[in-house]
């Protein structure tokens, strides 16, 4: 016996209002996280730490975390409701920053940046399910590329406050980090944001996570689980990691890399909005594969102004923003969820295929710091090539389907 499973429906202006609330919980837990890196050599020096070792490791322990926060709040959001994970999980992130600005040595801030790792972790995953629950169809890859062009968003004010503001005397990255805990203050909201029903089936029992791994969702879920371990790569070893070494290794200025990531992120915000415009006409995997060829690219154009980037930077910025158009990826994967997974288990996938994917960047992350030391970037634009390359193939062995499978008894 089987029966089908039909999403939550919201009248309009309560989907605004979540989609608002996902936005800037999306905009605030990827600010959090990436703020560190900006930060991580100014820490490292003021705590008297090594940051290609100790450093690079809690990095790396952080992202571990996020997937551990990652599974945790996607089964509590399947089992007891969307609202409660919500809000636990921007408490737990916006706690973690504060202890970031309070540490005195590498445990604690190892503790604190693990912290902010749980809180992050939940939320992208929950965002994604909730946002899926309200919309169907073309509205689907619309909603989700608004979602998604948070990262970008939060990006670009975590490179202002990193390069602009904590080098200020009379701040410091102490302040800034504490500064940013306040942001919890969006828990609050979250009461009341989401309408309708709090769980994503009403009066249904929440699906096991072993159906991930049942023969209906297998394919799905081992596909959708590698491409996104290809995107985290990709990201967390280059993209996120080229504003420092562009400082540390090519010899550009702080506020020359502020101002470069304010105009990538800028073109990384089109992109993500673009996207869901040209999947919803086009289809999402030819417009995913197209995009993943095009960061690709960008990765090779980067590589070929590298050793050039203080003598001609704005050169380099140019090459750069090719990588900022194909990075509208990121806003194919909440559809792309919602059109695999159930209702009942979808914030349970989705959460556990980013907690996985992330779970890779603990061993990579400080490897690939070892591997580069204070040699050239070079060796992560590769990777980030042969990471974009793979996705775009991989995207099309995913099973087509147009409605919601049905969920056993």
């Amino acid at each position: 016996m089987s029966r089908s499973v039909a999403n939550v429906s919201a009248p309009a202006p309560n989907r605004a209002a979540v989609l608002w609330f996902c936005w800037l919980g999306w905009v605030f837990d990827f600010y959090d996280l990436i703020l560190f890196s900006f930060c991580k050599r100014t820490i490292a020096s003021d705590l008297g730490l090594d940051p290609t070792g100790s450093v690079a490791w809690i990095e790396g322990a952080s992202l571990f975390a996020t997937a551990v926060g990652g599974f945790a709040f996607g089964r509590w959001a399947d089992r007891r409701g969307r609202r409660p994970a919500l809000v636990l999980s921007i408490v737990v992130y916006s706690l973690g920053a504060l202890l970031t600005g309070l540490a005195t040595g590498p445990w604690t801030l190892l503790l604190a940046r693990c912290l902010t790792g749980l809180g992050v972790g939940g939320e992208w995953g929950i965002g994604h399910a909730v946002v899926a629950e309200h919309w169907s169809g073309p509205a689907r890859d619309r909603a989700h590329a608004v979602l998604q062009a948070g990262s970008p968003v939060g990006m670009a004010l975590a490179a202002a406050m990193a390069f602009f503001v904590a080098p200020l005397p009379a701040v410091g990255w102490r302040v800034v980090f504490c500064g940013s805990a306040a942001l919890g203050l969006l828990a609050l909201w979250a009461r009341r944001a989401l309408p309708g029903p709090d769980r994503a089936v009403a009066g249904q029992p929440p699906l096991p996570a072993k159906l991930l791994w049942a023969p209906t969702h297998r394919r799905s879920s081992a596909l959708l689980l590698t491409i996104l371990a290809l995107h985290m790569a990709g990201f967390w070893c280059v993209y996120a990691e080229l504003p420092t070494a562009l400082i540390a290794r090519h010899g550009v200025t702080a506020g020359e890399v502020g101002w470069f990531q304010l105009q990538v992120n800028s073109v990384h915000v089109v992109a993500d909005l673009g996207f869901g415009v040209l999947a919803a006409r086009f289809g999402r995997r030819p417009v995913f594969a197209a995009c993943c060829l095009l960061f690709a690219a960008g990765h090779l154009l980067v590589l070929q102004q590298l050793e050039h980037a203080t003598a001609d930077f704005a050169a380099f910025t140019v090459a750069a923003m090719a990588m900022g158009l194909g990075a509208g990826t990121w806003s194919c994967f909440g559809a792309l969820f919602g059109e695999q997974f159930p209702p009942a288990l979808r914030a349970t996938a989705a959460a556990t295929s980013y907690a996985l994917a992330r779970s890779v960047q603990l061993p990579l992350k400080p490897a690939l710091a070892s591997a580069m030391h204070e040699a050239s970037f070079a060796p992560a634009l590769w990777l980030g090539t042969a990471c974009a390359t793979l996705s775009a193939l991989l995207v099309f062995a995913l099973p087509r389907r147009t409605t919601a499978l049905p969920t056993p008894n």
